[in-house]
């Protein structure tokens, strides 16, 4: 029997807009964050950067569409801006997934698969009852120390 997910911490929440700069700047004001760790992975189709709160891991990422093919475009249309996915650090990707399939009968969406970061799945909202779920761990060597700080992406 696969061991139930050893979530380390919230990572983050990601927020959904047609507008980035302008969700960042208005979230940056009003909860006191620093923008920091532009995101652009145009062949995912999306764009955006994180949002850090002093003395904690936590993060909001926001991001927008790049074109209108883009699923977070599609997002939008169907839902209208607003969280898109909550990602959790786990020790173990692979004994996540297991106990997701063997323990709670929910199929991972997409499996497990790595990026140049990290390794990942995800639940579907139609297993939350809503939210996309996100669980990652760091691959190798590629656990930021801290996050480089921009004054905008």
């Amino acid at each position: 029997m696969p061991k139930r997910p050893g979530v380390k911490r919230l990572d983050h929440v990601s927020i959904a807009t047609s507008d980035a700069k302008q969700t960042l700047a208005f979230l940056s004001r009003l909860l006191g964050a620093e923008i920091a760790c532009p995101i652009a992975e145009e062949g995912e189709g999306y764009r955006g950067a994180y949002l850090y709160f002093a003395d904690s891991q936590a993060r909001v990422e926001v991001l927008e569409p790049c074109d209108a093919q883009s699923f977070l475009s599609k997002f939008i249309a169907e839902r209208g801006p607003g969280v898109h996915h909550i990602t959790f650090e786990v020790d173990d990707v692979e004994e996540t997934a297991a106990f997701l399939k063997e323990e709670m009968g929910i199929e991972p969406y997409r499996g497990v698969w790595s990026d140049h970061e990290w390794k990942q799945t995800f639940v579907h909202p139609k297993d939350t009852g809503g939210v996309l779920l996100q669980f990652y761990e760091w691959l190798p060597g590629k656990r930021p120390d801290n996050a480089p700080k921009i004054e905008e992406i």
